[in-house]
């Protein structure tokens, strides 16, 4: 029996200790893909995006002209802004409004190696994607979730695990 103790006593401390091992990896992770996307955040917010609008169920790429007109709408439209850094698309902000007028905001940071997900940024407006009080997950290079704020919308259909599961990837340019 005293053995059996001493058994399950280092059964527990080696699964505690190891439990910690993932928690600051996954710190670590979170960091790097922080890093990551501001980088790409930085790098692409000089360069003119490619507008595309989910049009009478059919997504379109836009010219500026129309952007701006289409933007004026506020009610069932879906637009997103993508913007393309060295050979790949890395960046995603997309925003829809629903028939009522309200407006929810999806920003999608893509890695440049593999087009994968590395985190999304959610929220109830554009300007809220960069305030505190956004919704964040950040994604391993497989598309499994490796941290997220506990209101993220995981289903969120704005979510594409690599940047060629975009609904509008094929009419990009």
């Amino acid at each position: 029996m005293k053995r059996y103790l001493v058994s399950v006593l280092i059964a527990v401390a080696a699964c505690c200790s190891l439990a910690a091992v993932p928690v600051s990896a996954q710190n670590d992770a979170v960091k790097q893909i922080d890093s990551d996307c501001l980088a790409i955040e930085n790098a692409v917010m000089a360069l003119h995006p490619i507008h595309v609008a989910l049009v009478a169920g059919q997504w379109k790429v836009l010219s500026d002209g129309d952007y701006t007109i289409a933007q004026q709408t506020h009610k069932s439209i879906t637009f997103a802004d993508v913007y393309k850094q060295g050979s790949g698309y890395a960046w995603v902000h997309s925003h829809s409004f629903a028939a009522t007028g309200k407006q929810t905001a999806t920003q999608l940071c893509f890695r440049q190696a593999d087009g994968s997900l590395e985190r999304v940024r959610q929220a109830t407006s554009v300007p809220d994607l960069d305030a505190a009080g956004a919704q964040v997950a950040y994604y391993t290079p497989g598309g499994k979730v490796i941290q997220k704020t506990t209101l993220f919308e995981v289903d969120d259909p704005a979510i594409a695990k690599r940047v060629k599961d975009l609904a509008f990837y094929q009419v990009l340019p």
